[in-house]
């Protein structure tokens, strides 16, 4: 049996931010396949401009797996891992493919469960605004990072340096991140009862760009528990990847996606 992972990033970032979780991952699910796909308009899809709809972005992302796209498989597995935007395309993904897809961990999520204040906190956004406006790709993403990540200014100007190379290589337009943004803003969970895949749900207690409760939400929603990081910000596969990946195994369990309250899951 062929087991698959599906890694979906969020709003402007593109699979080579995940820097080594996938390798990570793989390790951790014993060898286990591990496929990062850009979202339309970012990385390998900049070029694209995609529509502001989840269900649009996750049909898209779709089509690009052959695993989704084409007729389930007896020897494969496929489970899926979406932070921000990426939660909510793999939660559009759940519900449109039950049969092929297992799991779902959805990471620093949100909804329209939750207030708009809450989804984009007032300074996040404001922050985030300053940093769109940015012409030089440095100085944005250290705006982005000093706001998505709690690892100290060394570390984030190290990733900083990095992220803007890929922004050079691969830019996201700015049309492209504003069909990304309209089409969170627009999006509501499946219904109840309709997803079959056991559905995971983390986030970052220290997040300055989405409030905690949305995930929250969202796990309430579907009667299950939330794994709560103490201290990382909302790029939490970047600042404790090796936490992440412990949460997402212990997930993918078949006890571990049990219905349980939220936030009474243990922190380690």
């Amino acid at each position: 049996m062929t087991m698959n992972w599906l890694l979906l990033r969020g709003l402007a970032r593109e699979q080579r931010h995940w820097h080594d979780f996938s390798d990570r991952l793989a390790a951790r699910m014993d060898g286990a396949n591990v496929h990062c796909v850009d979202v339309a308009g970012t990385g390998t899809e900049h070029a694209v401009l995609p529509r502001p709809s989840a269900r649009w972005m996750a049909s898209d992302v779709a089509r690009r797996v052959p695993g989704l796209s084409g007729a389930p498989r007896a020897d494969e597995r496929w489970s899926v891992v979406g932070l921000s935007l990426g939660g909510m395309l793999a939660l559009e993904l759940c519900r449109m493919f039950p049969r092929q897809l297992e799991v779902g961990v959805i990471v620093n999520a949100s909804s329209r469960l939750t207030s708009a204040s809450a989804r984009l906190r007032p300074e996040g956004a404001f922050q985030l605004l300053r940093a769109a406006c940015s012409v030089d790709p440095l100085r944005r993403e250290r705006r982005i990072l000093a706001l998505t990540s709690s690892l100290s200014d060394a570390e984030r100007e190290r990733h900083a340096r990095r992220a803007a190379e890929l922004a050079r290589e691969a830019p996201t337009t700015r049309m492209a991140a504003l069909a990304q943004l309209i089409a969170a803003s627009r999006f509501a969970p499946p219904a109840r009862g309709v997803l079959r895949a056991r559905l995971g749900f983390i986030c970052s207690r220290q997040d300055q760009l989405v409030s905690p409760r949305c995930t929250r939400d969202l796990a309430e929603w579907f009667g299950r528990g939330c794994d709560e990081h103490p201290w990382a910000g909302h790029d939490l596969p970047l600042d404790d990847p090796e936490w992440l990946c412990e949460r997402v195994a212990r997930l993918a369990a078949p006890e571990g996606a049990a219905a349980t309250p939220c936030g009474d899951t243990a922190l380690g």
